[in-house]
C-alpha cells in the first residue's frame, strides 16, 4: 500500500461512501474532498465535511497507518492543527492535536473495493515500461482521444516557462528567442547543447551587420571553435581569415571545438553540414519569427526552412577531407519537421499565450495536426501495443505520455491508468 494510492482513492472517492463511520462511531458526510496539495502541509486543503451533524471546514491528512501522524512528526507542526479528518488505510493508534483533542479517523481498509486494489497492484508490478500494455485494447476511443489532447497541451505548457525565461533574459526580443530555440534543435539532439551555446555566444543582432552569407558562415564556424588549426583548402582558410578579423572587431570568444560530436553520426548530420545550413537560413531570413507569424499553411512553413549548405560541402563532410558526392546539402523534410515541431510550434504557442492571441495558439496546434508523425522508439513501441500515431500532434502527445507518466509509473494521474484501476 502506498500513500499516493490512498490520495487517489480519497481524491476520486473511489470507495464505499455510503454511511461513512469513523473509528469512534462518528457519522461522516463528505461535501468537498478539498484541494490536493502538492506542497508541504496537509494533503487536502479546504475540505468540507459533516461529522455527527456538525459542519466542519479544514484540511484532510492521508496516511497508510494512523500512527504515521507521529512518525512524520505532524504532532509538532502547527500547520497540521487545522486537520479535521485523518484518512488512513489502517487504524492502529489514536491521534491527538496539540490541544489534546482527538482527530476523527476514517479507516479505508474495508471500504476500498478489492478489484481496485488488484488493478492497481497489477499496474505497479508490471515490469514493462508500459504498465497498461495488456489492457490498452479495452480503453475506449473517447477516453484515449481526450487524454491525448490534454497531453499535447501539457507538453506545450511545459515548454512555455523556459521560453519565457529566455525572453526575460533577452529583454522581450522574440526574434532572438526564436533564433536560440531554432539553434538548439538544429543540433538534432546529439549536438543540441553546443548549438544552443553557440547561439548564446553569437548574438542574433550581429548577423544584421553583414550582407554576405560567407561572413555569417565565418562567424558561426569560428565561434564554434572549428577554425583553430591550419588548413589546406581555400574555403576553410578564407573562413579562418574572415573570422580572425570579425573576432578582433567584435572581441569574440569562441567555444571549445571538442564539444561537437561527430562519432556515430551519419555524415549528412555532421555539425559542419548543419552549421553551413544554419548560416544559410539565418542569412536568408533576418526576421524569421515575423515571417513565421504570418505563415498560415504548413506547406508555407516547410518552404521557410529551405536551406542549403555551401557548395564546398557537396564533396566534403569535414574540412580538408574530400569525399564522395554529398546528396544531403539541402535540409531534408524530416529535418524541417523536427524544427517545426520542437522550435516553431513551442515558441508560437508561448507567444500566443503571452499576448493573449488564441488564433496563434490554435494555429500552432494545427501545424502539428498537419505534420506527419515523428518516427522514434517511443512511437514504435506504442504502435506495437495498438496505438498508432498519424500526425505530430499524436506523436508529441505519446512522447509526453511516455516521459511524464509511463516511465515513472505515474498511472494514478493518467486517464488511461485511472480507467483501468476503476474498471
Amino acid at each position: 500500500m502506498k500513500e499516493d494510492f490512498l490520495h487517489y482513492i480519497w481524491k476520486f472517492q473511489n470507495f464505499n461512501t455510503v454511511e461513512l463511520v469513523g473509528t469512534k462511531g462518528e457519522q461522516i458526510t463528505v461535501k468537498s474532498i478539498g484541494v490536493h496539495n502538492q506542497d508541504a502541509g496537509p494533503d487536502f486543503l479546504n475540505a468540507r465535511l459533516v461529522i455527527d451533524d456538525r459542519d466542519w471546514a479544514g484540511n484532510v491528512e492521508v496516511h497508510i497507518n494512523s500512527s504515521d501522524w507521529y512518525a512524520h512528526k505532524h504532532d509538532l507542526d502547527k500547520d497540521y492543527e487545522s486537520v479535521i479528518l485523518h484518512v488512513v488505510y489502517k487504524y492502529d493508534k489514536p491521534v491527538f492535536l496539540r490541544d489534546g483533542s482527538e482527530i476523527p479517523v476514517l479507516e479505508l481498509k474495508s471500504l476500498i473495493p478489492e478489484v481496485v486494489v488488484s488493478n492497481y497492484d497489477r499496474l505497479m508490478l508490471e515490469t514493462d515500461w508500459l504498465s497498461c500494455r495488456n489492457s490498452l485494447s479495452n480503453i475506449d476511443s473517447f477516453t484515449l482521444k481526450n487524454w491525448l489532447d490534454r497531453l499535447l497541451i501539457e507538453r506545450l505548457e511545459a515548454k512555455v516557462s523556459p521560453i519565457n525565461q529566455t525572453l526575460s533574459q533577452l529583454n522581450g526580443d522574440w526574434e532572438s528567442v526564436f533564433y536560440i530555440w531554432l539553434a538548439k534543435y538544429f543540433g538534432f539532439k546529439v549536438n543540441s547543447e553546443p548549438f544552443y551555446q553557440l547561439a548564446i555566444n553569437v548574438p542574433f543582432q550581429l548577423y544584421s551587420k553583414y550582407e554576405q552569407q560567407f561572413q555569417i558562415e565565418a562567424l558561426l564556424f569560428g565561434q564554434a571553435g572549428l577554425l583553430n588549426k591550419d588548413f589546406v583548402d581555400e574555403y576553410p582558410n578564407r573562413l579562418k581569415t574572415e573570422y580572425n578579423f570579425l573576432k578582433s572587431k567584435h572581441r569574440l570568444f569562441e567555444l571549445n571545438g571538442s564539444s561537437w560530436k561527430f562519432l556515430r553520426l551519419r555524415p549528412a548530420n555532421f555539425p559542419t553540414i548543419r552549421l553551413s545550413q544554419f548560416a544559410s537560413l539565418v542569412f536568408r531570413h533576418k526576421k524569421m519569427f515575423a515571417l513565421i507569424l504570418k505563415t498560415s499553411t504548413i506547406n508555407e512553413m516547410i518552404e521557410l526552412f529551405d536551406t542549403r549548405a555551401n557548395e564546398y560541402w557537396e564533396n566534403h563532410f569535414l574540412f580538408d577531407k574530400p569525399s564522395k558526392q554529398n546528396k544531403y546539402t539541402n535540409l531534408g523534410i524530416s529535418g524541417k519537421r523536427i524544427l517545426i515541431i520542437n522550435a516553431v510550434v513551442p515558441v508560437m504557442f508561448a507567444y500566443g499565450k503571452k499576448i493573449g492571441d488564441d488564433q496563434i495558439i490554435e494555429r500552432s496546434v494545427r501545424f502539428l495536426e498537419e505534420l506527419r508523425s515523428e518516427d522514434n522508439t517511443i512511437i514504435s513501441h506504442f504502435k506495437s501495443y495498438g496505438i498508432d500515431s498519424k500526425n505530430a500532434f499524436t506523436s508529441q502527445s505519446l512522447i509526453q505520455l511516455s516521459v511524464a507518466y509511463c516511465k515513472n509509473k505515474n498511472c494514478l494521474n493518467c486517464a488511461i491508468g485511472n480507467k483501468i484501476i476503476r474498471s
